[in-house]
């Protein structure tokens, strides 16, 4: 099993503990009962490093730098089936996404090839616009030194923008403000 490693003083671990229970999603983890519900029912556990289960008892074990640069917390889909099948009521999907900024603010996200390019350009569109503009995100993420690859989302990106389906120009939301506001409550507007 990859849990065993070395662990830091007791203190580093609590220390790490506390830390991801003032996280959103993160109240309930010492609620784990280490089932592996979210494990068996996960559809992206396959391309992870750790299972969810594993992840949560790492986090209690306080294996912050492990937790922080692993592929689960980027693997993770979203898709709200552990938190729904959890019997703790754990937010694990919400945890996931608070593990993912603060794996970017503290510079461990890229340690094991995990490239969080996406999700700052996600963030980044949203923040300016309050919407996600979808042209501007591939533009962002599109490998710039394969011009077979531009080319085809060039192409993609016409196809998509005559049936209407996308639109070329980035619409902004009304009131940025209080988007501003709601980032600043949750930490998302320093994750560059």
């Amino acid at each position: 099993m990859k849990l065993v490693a070395s662990l830091s003083s007791s203190t580093t671990r609590t220390d790490f503990v506390k830390e991801v229970m003032k996280l959103p999603g993160g109240d309930k983890i010492l609620d784990c009962i280490q089932c592996g519900l979210c494990a068996g029912s996960c559809p992206t556990r396959f391309s992870m490093d750790y299972s969810p289960v594993q992840l949560i008892k790492m986090i209690q074990l306080g294996m912050r730098e492990d937790v922080l640069s692993s592929k689960t917390i980027w693997a993770c889909a979203t898709c709200q089936t552990c938190a729904t099948r959890c019997p703790r009521n754990l937010d694990l999907t919400t945890l996931m996404l608070s593990l993912r900024n603060l794996a970017i603010k503290e510079d461990l996200a890229d340690k094991r090839g995990v490239k969080p390019k996406f999700h700052k350009a996600f963030f980044d569109i949203v923040r300016k616009s309050g919407r996600l503009h979808e042209p501007t995100l591939q533009v962002r993420i599109i490998k710039k030194s394969d011009p077979k690859a531009l080319a085809r989302a060039a192409k993609l990106g016409l196809r998509l923008a005559r049936k209407g389906k996308i639109r070329l120009r980035r619409e902004k939301i009304e009131h940025t403000t209080d988007l501003s506001k709601m980032f600043e409550v949750t930490n998302e507007g320093d994750t560059e």
